[in-house]
């Protein structure tokens, strides 16, 4: 394992490009749910805190509105994921790392190293962007009533980067895995959802991330759509979104451990 840290470390000690993207990501975390909160520091706040009971950017409820908002950044962390993997294509380090001595399923590990690096990453940075936000826009004391919402999201960020994970293993190329990635997530997943909630039911929150973001609701539209009926259980979202996890490592293990690298 020491090893492999220290291989890609070595990989991305120097590689400007990667510390800039993650500066960005790491950046948009709170700036994204400073936006918001100072929008409604005023008048909207105290409405909004009329409707939910409570301010949605104070303790409790700012655990679920950051997880909410953070979630829409999701998308640069796997892009830096697709980047990093694809280049091992491009230059040809895996062919050199499995030559070296390492075993394909090193090569996986080492990615999935990745995935959970930049998943806890911004796991912190949206706890502490909550804690500071809590404290700035709330007047209730800190508690970790609703703190679950945080690990939904990180679960759903495990998932979004290891589904950028297969892409990259499966394209070998930035562009192609960049694009269908983004396309993705931003357009072709939502519009499926749609249809499949009009035409069929609830059944269409069961797609991938869709799993996440059913389990991530902004607060006062979550308490809608819970009375709405219109849902499953939580039970039922989280079970999928793990089992989703599992499935897209499985197939980049096949995918790695079964073609030419």
């Amino acid at each position: 394992m020491k090893q492999l840290l220290y291989t890609e470390w070595l990989k991305v000690k120097n590689y400007r490009t990667f510390w800039i993207m993650l500066l960005v990501a790491v950046i948009m975390i709170p700036a994204g749910n400073y936006v918001p909160a100072d929008i409604m520091s005023s008048r909207e706040l105290n409405q909004a805190a009329k409707m939910l009971g409570q301010s949605p950017f104070g303790f409790p409820t700012v655990w679920q509105t950051v997880a909410n908002i953070s979630s829409y950044m999701t998308a640069l962390f796997g892009l830096m994921l697709i980047i990093l993997v694809t280049n091992e294509y491009t230059f040809r380090t895996s062919r050199q790392n499995i030559i070296d001595g390492w075993e394909r399923r090193q090569f996986v590990y080492a990615k999935l190293i990745w995935v959970l690096l930049l998943s806890v990453i911004a796991l912190v940075v949206a706890i502490l962007t909550a804690v500071v936000i809590g404290f700035a826009y709330g007047n209730n004391a800190i508690s970790l009533e609703g703190f679950s919402y945080l690990w939904y999201y990180w679960l759903q960020l495990v998932l979004a980067l290891s589904l950028a994970l297969l892409l990259a293993v499966l394209l070998k190329r930035a562009g192609f895995a960049m694009a269908i990635f983004l396309g993705y997530t931003m357009m072709l997943e939502q519009t499926l959802v749609l249809l499949l909630k009009r035409y069929v039911g609830p059944v269409g929150g069961l797609l991938p991330l869709q799993a996440g973001d059913e389990l991530l609701p902004f607060p006062l539209v979550g308490k809608m759509v819970a009375a709405s009926g219109d849902r499953y259980d939580d039970s039922i979202y989280l079970l999928f979104l793990v089992g989703y996890i599992a499935l897209v490592i499985y197939l980049v293990f096949r995918k790695v451990l079964k073609s030419d690298l």
